[in-house]
C-alpha cells in the first residue's frame, strides 16, 4: 500500500479541514443573508410608518376641508334665510303692492350677489304673486306651488324651512329653471300687526351648482379630490359622476369579505370623520380613497359634506422617494455581496494552506497509530478467554491465542504459520468457516456445515456460525460453537479471518436436563389440567343446580356475614340490588325487620331451625313474602340460610279464601233473592190489577209505569242472581240455533222498537243443529242483544250472524255486533267478572251469567270492542259428531 493510498484512507473528521471550509463558508453567507434581510425590513418599516404618518397628516387635513366647507354652505344657507326674513318683516310685502314686493326682493336677490336663481312670494293658497328676476320668472305667476312640501311645512310649522326640491315631474317650474334638483329656503309671512294671522311664504330657489362653486373655491392642490353633500337618508345629493346622484352613498362602497362596508353608517352617525374605503368608480372598478366627512345643519335636518382623494395619490410621493431608498439599499447590499465573496475567497486559501499542512502531520501520526493498534489487537486475542484464531488470505495461521492452546492441546508455536488449524478437530484436511469467508466459497457452507445449524450471524456482518460435537485430545466430549468472520482492510477488501470456538457441553447438558424436567413437568400440569377441568366442570354443574333453583342460598358465618350468594338479586328481584358478600345479612334488609331477623338468627345458632316468613320490599318497590330456612354446614360453624319466594303462593291462598268467602255471599244471596223473588210477583200482579181498576191519568198513570219499571227491573236482578248463585244443569237437546236467535229477537222486541233499532241477520244455512238448552242459550243471547241495544243510539243496526267451521272439531260461531259506544281497553279485563258494570241500572252479572252458561255447553266466547266502534261477541258451540253428519236443519 502506498503512501497516496493511506492518504486517501484517512477517515473524514468532524475537525477535517474540508468540514471546517463548509462551516465558514455557510458562517460567512449565512451573516451577509442576515444583514441584507435587516436592511430590506428595516426599508420597509420605515416606508410603512412613512406611509402612515402621510396619510394621518393629510386625513386631519382633509377633514378640516370638509368641517371648513360645510361650516360655509351653513353661513351661505344661514344668510339667504336672514334676508328671506327680513324681506317677510318690511311692510312692501306685507301689502299687496307688486310694484314694491319686487323692488325689495331685488335688493336682497342683488345683495346675495346671485346665489339664488329667484325670490318669489306665495299667498296664504300656494299661489306664486311676486317674483324677481321678473322678466325671466314672470311666466310662473299664478302658478300653484301648494303642490311642494315646502309650502305645507312652513304653513304647518310657522317656521323657516330649508332642504332639497325635487323637479323630476313636469312642472311649469322644472321647466324654466331647466334641473331636476335644488334647495329651497322659505320663511313664513303674517298680517302686519300680527304674528299669528298667516299669509304667505317667502321662498328662493337656490341650485345646486351654486354649492358645487363652493367647492371649487377651495384649494385642493395637486391631489384629485372629489366632494360631495350626503343627505340625512344617506343619498347624494350633489356627486362629481351624475350616474351616482339622487343614489343611496352605499352603491359608491365596493363590498367584499375584506371589507364589508361601513361607509354609510360611519357617516350617518353625524360627527365628524375620516376613515380608508373602497369605493366605486362610474366604471364599476373600486379604487381605495380616504374620505373625511363633517355633518352640516340643513334647516332642523343634518346634511354631510364629503371629500374623497384616491390613496394612491396621497402616498405616491412617499412611493417615489421609497423606491429612491431602495435603489440605494440594492447597492449597499450589492456591496455586502461582493465584500462576503472576497472574504469566503480569502478564507477558502487560508484553510486550504492550513488543511494540507496538518494532513501531513496526521499521516506521520496515522502510522504509528497503525503499528500501536496491530500489538494492541494482537495482544487483545491472545488474551481473550475464549479460545480464537486468525488466518490470512493464503489460510496461514497468524494468531492462535491462549485460551486456544487449552481448549485444542495445539500450541501456537506449532500452529502459527502453518494451516494446520483443522488438525484439532478432524482427522482428515477440509476447510473450516474461515477457510470458506476468505475464499468467498459461501456456497459450500452447506455442504460442510449443513448439519451443524450453520446460519449467519445477527450481531457481527459477514460473520457465519455452527455448533458441532467434538471428540478433542483430552478425551472428553466437548460440544463448540463457532463464529468466524471476515477482517477487511481500508478498501473493504477481505484479508484475514477470525474464528472464534467457545465450550457450551455444560449448557448442552444443563438443557438436556432442564428439557427431561420441563417434560416431567408437562405430563403433571396435563394431569393437573385434567382434574381441575373435571373440578370445574363439577363445579359449573352445582353452580347451574343452584341458578337454576327458585331459592335463593346464602352461605354464612357464625357472625352472620355472608361469605356466598347463589345467584344475585338483580335477577331474583331481591330486596336490595347492592353487593352483599362479606356484608352482615341485616345490611341489606329492610329496618324493620333487623331487630326480628336477628332474634331468629340466634334462634338458629342455638339449634331452632324452624322455618318462618317475613315481608320486604323488592328493589322495584312491591312487597314479597319470603320463607326463611336456616341449616347448619356440617364439619364447619357455618349456616346455609334458604330464601324462598312464596308470594305467589300467598296471594293464591289470598284468592282461596276471597272465592270462599264469595261462595259464602252468593248462597247468602241466593236465598235472599228466593225470598225476595215471591212479594215482587204479588206486588207486580197488585200493580197490573190497580191500574186496571183505577185507570189512571197523568202523573198517577206515570208513577205506575215507574213502579213498574223498578219491579221488573228487580226481577231481572233477582233472576241474574238466582242464576250466578245456583246454576242449573243444562237440559241439552238438539236444536237449531237460528230458531233460538229469532226466539230471542222477539223476546227484545220491546227495546229494538224504543229505538228503532235495524236488525240484520245472517245465516249460515249448511250449519246442523247443536246439543244445547235452549231455553239458557236464549238467557245468554237475550243478554247479549240487551247490551248491544243500550249501548247504541237512536237507529242503530245489530247484525246477527253464525257460521259452521267444520273440520276434526266441528262447531257453529254465533256472532252478535252492534254499532254502540265500545268498550275502553281499561274494563275489557274486568268483563266477566260479576257485579262489574258501568250501567246506572245493572248488576254486573250479565257476561257471567253468559260466560256461565256458554262453559256449562262446553263452548267458548270472546269480545272485541274499541272505543266509538261498537263490539263484537263471537260465541263458538261445539257440535257433536253424529249430528255433524247430519243434514243441516230449516228453521221452525
Amino acid at each position: 500500500m502506498t503512501e497516496e493510498d493511506r492518504t486517501r484512507c484517512v477517515p473524514v473528521r468532524l475537525g477535517s479541514p474540508d468540514v471546517m471550509k463548509h462551516k465558514m463558508r455557510i458562517s460567512i453567507w449565512l451573516a451577509t443573508i442576515a444583514v441584507i434581510v435587516f436592511i430590506l425590513l428595516m426599508t420597509l418599516t420605515v416606508n410603512r410608518v412613512r406611509e402612515k404618518d402621510v396619510v394621518d397628516q393629510f386625513s386631519l387635513q382633509q377633514l378640516a376641508l370638509a368641517r371648513g366647507t360645510a361650516a360655509r354652505i351653513e353661513t351661505l344657507l344661514g344668510n339667504v334665510e336672514k334676508n328671506l326674513t327680513m324681506l317677510s318683516l318690511l311692510p312692501s310685502v306685507r301689502m299687496v303692492t307688486p310694484d314694491e314686493t319686487v323692488s325689495s326682493m331685488k335688493v336682497i336677490h342683488e345683495h346675495l350677489e346671485g346665489k339664488v336663481r329667484f325670490i318669489a312670494r306665495l299667498d296664504e293658497r300656494g299661489i306664486l304673486r311676486s317674483v324677481y328676476p321678473d322678466r325671466t320668472f314672470a311666466g310662473l305667476r299664478g302658478e300653484r306651488f301648494d303642490r311642494y312640501a315646502f309650502f305645507h311645512q312652513i304653513r304647518k310649522t310657522r317656521g323657516p324651512f330649508v332642504g332639497e326640491l325635487d323637479l323630476s315631474d313636469d312642472t311649469p317650474l322644472s321647466r324654466t329653471l331647466g334641473m331636476s334638483r335644488a334647495v329651497v329656503i322659505g320663511v313664513p309671512k303674517y298680517r302686519y300687526g300680527t304674528r299669528n294671522l298667516f299669509t304667505g311664504v317667502v321662498f328662493a330657489i337656490m341650485p345646486l351648482e351654486t354649492m358645487i362653486d363652493f367647492f371649487g373655491k377651495e384649494p385642493k392642490g395637486k391631489l384629485a379630490q372629489d366632494s360631495w353633500i350626503v343627505d340625512h337618508q344617506g343619498r347624494l345629493i350633489v356627486h362629481p359622476a351624475e350616474g351616482f346622484t339622487g343614489r343611496n352613498v352605499s352603491v359608491l362602497e365596493k363590498r367584499d369579505d375584506r371589507h364589508p362596508g361601513a361607509l354609510q353608517p360611519d357617516i350617518l352617525r353625524g360627527r365628524a370623520g375620516y376613515g380608508e374605503y373602497v369605493l366605486s368608480e362610474e366604471g364599476g372598478s373600486g379604487e381605495r380613497k380616504i374620505v373625511a366627512y363633517a355633518p352640516m345643519r340643513i334647516g332642523p335636518r343634518a346634511w354631510f359634506m364629503v371629500v374623497s382623494t384616491p390613496y394612491n395619490r396621497v402616498i405616491s410621493v412617499v412611493r417615489r422617494a421609497f423606491l429612491n431608498v431602495m435603489m440605494g439599499v440594492a447597492g449597499v447590499i450589492v456591496a455586502v455581496i461582493i465584500a462576503s465573496i472576497s472574504i469566503d475567497y480569502a478564507e477558502r486559501r487560508h484553510l486550504q494552506m492550513k488543511a494540507k499542512l496538518k494532513l501531513l502531520q496526521e499521516r506521520s501520526e496515522w502510522q504509528e497509530q497503525l503499528v500501536r493498534e496491530k500489538r494492541t489487537v494482537e495482544g487483545i486475542i491472545e488474551g481473550l478467554p475464549i479460545p480464537a484464531f486468525v488466518i490470512d488470505r493464503e489460510h496461514k495461521i497468524i494468531l492462535w491465542n491462549k485460551a486456544c492452546t487449552e481448549l485444542t492441546g495445539f500450541s501456537a508455536q506449532t500452529m502459527i504459520g502453518t494451516d494446520r488449524h483443522y488438525a484439532p478437530f478432524y482427522t482428515r484436511k477440509r476447510p473450516l468457516i474461515a477457510d470458506l469467508i476468505i475464499d468467498g466459497d459461501i456456497e459450500n457452507l452447506e455442504k460442510y456445515y449443513g448439519t451443524k445449524k450453520i446460519r449467519k450471524s445477527s450481531t457481527v456482518e459477514g460473520a457465519y456460525e455452527a455448533r458441532d460435537f467434538f471428540q478433542l485430545t483430552d478425551g472428553r466430549s466437548h460440544h463448540l460453537y463457532f463464529l468466524a468472520a471476515p477482517i477487511h482492510d481500508e478498501k473493504g477488501e477481505v484479508i484475514a479471518a477470525i474464528e472464534t470456538l467457545q465450550d457450551h457441553t455444560r449448557e448442552e447438558e444443563m438443557s438436556r436436563s432442564i428439557k427431561e424436567y420441563a417434560e416431567t413437568l408437562q405430563v403433571e400440569l396435563t394431569e393437573n389440567i385434567n382434574l381441575r377441568t373435571q373440578i370445574e366442570s363439577l363445579n359449573n354443574y352445582l353452580q347451574s343446580i343452584l341458578e337454576s333453583s327458585p331459592d335463593k342460598l346464602y352461605d354464612m358465618s357464625g357472625d352472620g356475614i355472608v361469605n356466598y350468594i347463589s345467584h344475585d338479586f338483580a335477577r331474583g328481584g331481591g330486596v336490595t340490588s347492592g353487593p352483599v358478600k362479606g356484608r352482615h345479612f341485616t345490611e341489606f334488609m329492610d329496618p324493620e325487620l333487623r331487630e326480628f331477623m336477628m332474634q331468629r338468627w340466634e334462634e338458629g345458632r342455638r339449634g331452632n331451625f324452624t322455618p318462618y316468613e317475613i315481608e320486604v320490599t323488592a328493589g322495584d318497590g312491591s312487597r314479597r313474602n319470603l320463607l326463611i330456612t336456616t341449616r347448619p354446614l356440617k364439619g364447619t360453624d357455618r349456616f346455609v340460610v334458604s330464601q324462598r319466594d312464596i308470594t305467589e303462593f300467598k296471594n293464591l291462598e289470598k284468592k282461596y279464601y276471597e272465592s270462599q268467602k264469595l261462595a259464602a255471599v252468593g248462597q247468602l244471596s241466593a236465598g235472599i233473592a228466593h225470598e225476595i223473588r215471591n212479594p215482587l210477583s204479588s206486588i207486580k200482579m197488585s200493580l197490573q190489577i190497580l191500574e186496571k181498576r183505577l185507570q189512571p191519568q197523568g202523573n198517577d198513570q206515570k208513577r205506575f209505569r215507574i213502579a213498574q219499571k223498578e219491579v221488573e227491573h228487580l226481577e231481572h236482578l233477582v233472576n241474574d242472581v238466582l242464576i250466578f248463585a245456583k246454576p242449573s244443569e243444562p237440559r241439552k237437546e238438539q236444536y237449531d240455533v237460528r230458531r233460538i236467535l229469532e226466539e230471542t229477537l222477539a223476546m227484545a222486541e220491546k227495546g229494538i222498537t224504543e229505538k228503532a233499532v235495524r236488525v240484520a241477520t245472517a245465516y249460515d244455512e249448511a250449519a246442523p243443529p247443536v246439543l244445547v238448552d235452549p231455553a239458557m242459550l236464549e238467557q245468554a243471547f237475550l243478554n247479549l242483544i240487551r247490551n248491544g241495544i243500550d249501548a247504541m243510539e237512536v237507529n242503530g243496526t245489530l247484525t246477527l250472524r253464525t257460521r259452521y267451521a267444520a273440520g276434526a272439531l266441528p262447531a257453529v260461531e254465533i256472532e252478535i255486533r252492534d254499532e254502540g259506544c265500545g268498550i275502553s281497553p281499561e274494563d275489557m279485563p274486568h268483563l266477566f267478572n260479576p257485579f262489574f258494570t258501568k250501567k246506572k241500572y245493572g248488576t254486573g252479572l250479565g257476561l257471567t251469567q253468559v260466560k256461565k252458561i256458554i262453559e256449562l255447553h262446553q263452548g267458548t266466547i270472546e269480545i272485541q270492542s274499541r272505543p266509538g266502534e261498537g263490539t263484537r261477541a263471537v260465541i263458538t258451540l261445539p257440535v257433536p259428531q253424529a249430528l255433524a253428519d247430519s243434514p243441516p236443519a230449516s228453521p221452525a
